[in-house]
């Protein structure tokens, strides 16, 4: 089916122009005037036309210490569809008793027709015999050519080491891997002097994992990448120092980084509350916010993506009030994403959306090596598309539909999704899914 989008502002690769937009068999097929008549068409007046968005840090259908995650695929990417996120990247994490290939296929198989948004995975292995080795080299070949380490979560089986980052580093970049790193300095954490703090107080958390831990792990891991010439992504930056340190680092390496909506528009006076431990993630929410929304308009962060890691509201109330650390530890973020990412530049309207279509679409696309399919409205490209509004009716921003306390209580925006298309079909319109028992959402790669 050929569909046109016509009279709208057209947001791609960071530049605005009022144009018409061809969709013809799943991609884009041309942008201008005069592209004829078309089966359908979707008039966007007084709207923006944006590529779809990627949110590149998704965690969904997964178990986080000893809960289930209250989002599945289908739920996970039914709220993303609805607030204009078209490509979702979730994580596959190498179990103690199973291959990493092995895990990787349950993932699969739980997300397979379940997904109202297209899916990728990033991989963490944890076994390095021979056999893990060559598995991953496969996977590589595969197509999967983004690995998430970290450099804290010893007690969990996550942590690495330098000489076990370096070993990756060595093997894995020579044949196209990008590196996502969760950057905690993982002796700074255990060296922390616990016993002065009151642990019944959520507002600990953030003494329990300083700043310092954060900017140390990131020092570190840009020299080693650098040594290595391999592309480093941070995850998640929350502190202005490691902002900063990543942002100069650019002139002399291949280094990207993201932040989350939290850590822009939360601070850490959310732990003071009585309910305080339903902000708890990791890293903590923090102060100096100001300075932080500074550099993220200054373009200090390559991409936004929510770190979206929902618990059901039972499961975070599940502590026994002493010790915060036993907390259920993450947010929920992906219904979030976009209104909260405008909210940077909302005095510039023309500038949000030129943002937005870069570190919303373009940049975590090319950072996942989909750029050849995603994050841009041009000939060839998916057909994976969001008409914007700016000027609906003011509603409540929800992260997550799911049973999950909201991070962003209070929080209202009137961008308002008048059409989002993915591989060129209409799924949702005016907000809603336009068919909720369709399933659009493909899996990459999708030779695997």
């Amino acid at each position: 089916m050929n569909v046109l989008v016509k009279n709208g502002r057209i947001a791609s690769e960071g530049r605005v122009e009022s144009a018409d937009l061809l969709l013809a068999d799943g991609v884009v097929a041309a942008a201008g005037h005069d592209l004829g008549p078309a089966e359908r068409e979707i008039d966007a007046s007084g709207c923006w036309v944006l590529p779809g968005l990627v949110d590149l840090h998704v965690h969904v259908a997964d178990r986080i210490g000893r809960f289930e995650l209250a989002d599945d695929y289908e739920s996970g990417t039914r709220v993303a569809v609805r607030n204009g996120i078209t490509t979702i990247a979730a994580f596959v994490t190498q179990g103690p008793a199973e291959s990493l290939g092995d895990a990787l296929r349950r993932a699969r198989a739980r997300a397979a027709g379940r997904c109202h948004a297209d899916v990728t995975w990033h991989l963490t292995p944890t076994r390095f015999e021979a056999d893990d080795w060559s598995e991953m080299e496969s996977l590589v070949r595969s197509g999967y050519r983004t690995f998430k380490l970290y450099t804290t979560y010893r007690g969990a089986g996550l942590f690495s080491d330098a000489a076990r980052l370096d070993e990756l580093f060595a093997r894995l970049g020579p044949l196209g891997v990008r590196f996502l790193l969760h950057c905690e300095d993982d002796a700074l954490l255990e060296a922390v002097d616990a016993s002065p703090l009151e642990l019944s107080k959520a507002s600990s958390h953030a003494k329990l994992r300083p700043e310092a831990a954060e900017v140390s792990a990131v020092e570190a891991l840009l020299d080693l990448a650098r040594r290595r010439n391999v592309p480093l992504h941070v995850v998640h930056v929350s502190t202005v120092g490691a902002a900063e340190l990543i942002r100069d680092a650019r002139a002399r390496q291949d280094v990207t980084c993201e932040t989350g909506p939290q850590y822009l528009w939360l601070d850490e006076t959310s732990l003071d509350r009585p309910d305080g431990h339903r902000w708890l993630c990791s890293p903590p929410l923090r102060g100096n916010r100001q300075r932080f929304r500074t550099l993220a308009r200054e373009g200090a962060f390559d991409l936004f993506a929510t770190d979206h890691c929902p618990f059901r509201k039972a499961d975070k109330d599940d502590w026994d009030g002493k010790d915060v650390r036993t907390v259920a530890n993450g947010l929920p973020g992906l219904g979030g994403l976009l209104h909260n990412a405008w909210r940077l530049w909302a005095d510039q309207p023309d500038r949000a959306a030129a943002e937005v279509s870069l570190r919303l679409s373009r940049n975590p696309a090319a950072r996942l090596g989909l750029d050849a399919r995603k994050g841009a409205l041009r000939p060839g490209l998916d057909a994976d598309v969001v008409v914007l509004d700016p000027n609906g009716p003011a509603r409540a921003v929800r992260a997550t539909e799911s049973d999950a306390y909201d991070p962003f209580p209070g929080f209202t925006s009137t961008l308002a999704l008048r059409h989002v298309l993915v591989h060129g079909e209409p799924v949702v319109r005016d907000g809603d899914l336009v068919d909720p028992g369709a399933r659009r959402g493909q899996l990459y790669p999708q030779h695997a």
